[in-house]
């Protein structure tokens, strides 16, 4: 079997496969890319969020029509209990940085199966979860959405560790300095590159495109392979220099 994933930009990603819902993670707002106004819709038949507190990773409006939404963060504290093509989802329950300016919410991370291959996403994770809080992904995340612009989430030396936990085969990295998003004046975001140099070991694959067929290369010596994704929901602006990074 295969899947199509389709990273939106930000934390948003899109996935389906032929004959099952269309998926829709974590979808954003922000106003310096408002992609409402600007006539941008996704189609889904499934909304997952990591919090509904957040408009960040909660603008289900910019999904089409009325799909089905399922608050991750509901089912990793035991509120509901929700299933994904049949399957249960894997949440784990977490958090922002403790001295977020804009106040600590609660939010989760969660795991659900699609294409025969288990997806991974972090939700707006702000700090390290230890291997025991991890453990609910053990045999859960072939594919493994990351955090990696640090500003207000999760660390490098944590995340780092979190990835050797789980053993993904695949790290698709997102929430990075992508513009307009996430640079000095919004954020201080790092850009992938930083995160690419830092895991020197790892293959990578640059897709040059947003959309992406797994299961993918990967490589031959347990390491995860890394999927660089370019975004469908914007432009960025003044040049793209988080792509000036190493190929596979």
């Amino acid at each position: 079997m295969s899947v199509q994933l389709e990273f939106v930009g930000h934390a948003c990603f899109r996935i389906w496969e032929g004959g099952r819902p269309t998926i829709v993670m974590d979808p954003f707002s922000h106003e310096k890319c408002n992609l409402e106004d600007d006539g941008f819709r996704l189609e889904a038949d499934t909304v997952i969020v990591s919090s509904l507190t957040d408009p960040a990773h909660d603008n289900v409006h910019l999904v089409n029509g009325r799909p089905r939404v399922i608050n991750a963060l509901d089912v990793a504290t035991g509120k509901t209990r929700d299933t994904i093509n049949g399957e249960p989802i894997h949440a784990i329950p977490a958090a922002e940085i403790p001295d977020h300016p804009e106040g600590t919410d609660d939010n989760a991370l969660y795991a659900f199966k699609a294409g025969g291959l288990w997806f991974g996403h972090l939700g707006d994770l702000g700090f390290g979860l230890s291997n025991e809080e991890m453990r609910p992904w053990v045999g859960h995340c072939d594919v493994m959405l990351v955090i990696t612009g640090q500003k207000y989430t999760v660390k490098y030396p944590e995340l780092d560790r979190m990835i050797d936990f789980i053993k993904p085969t695949w790290v698709v990295p997102m929430h990075y300095y992508l513009p307009p998003l996430g640079g000095a004046q919004g954020g201080g975001m790092d850009p992938v590159n930083e995160f690419l140099n830092r895991r020197t070991r790892d293959p990578v694959i640059i897709a040059r495109h947003h959309t992406v067929t797994f299961p993918m290369t990967k490589s031959h010596d347990g390491r995860p392979t890394i999927v660089v994704l370019e975004n469908s929901g914007y432009n960025p602006t003044g040049g793209s220099p988080e792509f000036q990074v190493r190929r596979a």
